[in-house]
């Protein structure tokens, strides 16, 4: 599993590379770290307010939002991406 991290005007541009066949378990891995401040480390996915999913064969677009009044940290994405995915990283 690779990933780039780019940040944007509104947020951060994650591309998620290597996960062939598991497309859908990604998001929805991402999708429930939003919603615990236990589910990561970092924490930091508790910032994320909105995601729009991009996903392709063997790998993920993930275009994230923070919350209002909230900022998205690349290095805290990325912590809480390698938590949660572990289990994809080959």
């Amino acid at each position: 599993m690779n990933l780039q991290i780019e940040q944007l005007p509104a947020g951060l541009s994650v591309r998620i590379d290597g996960v062939a066949g598991h497309e859908k378990d990604v998001i929805e891995k991402l999708r429930s770290c939003r919603g615990s401040a236990w589910a990561c480390p970092s924490g930091a996915c508790m910032n994320i307010g909105t995601i729009d999913e991009q996903p392709g064969t063997g790998w993920v677009v993930l275009t994230l939002t923070p919350r209002p009044g909230e900022q998205l940290s690349a290095v805290g994405i990325e912590q809480c991406m390698r938590y949660m995915l572990h289990e994809f990283a080959k």
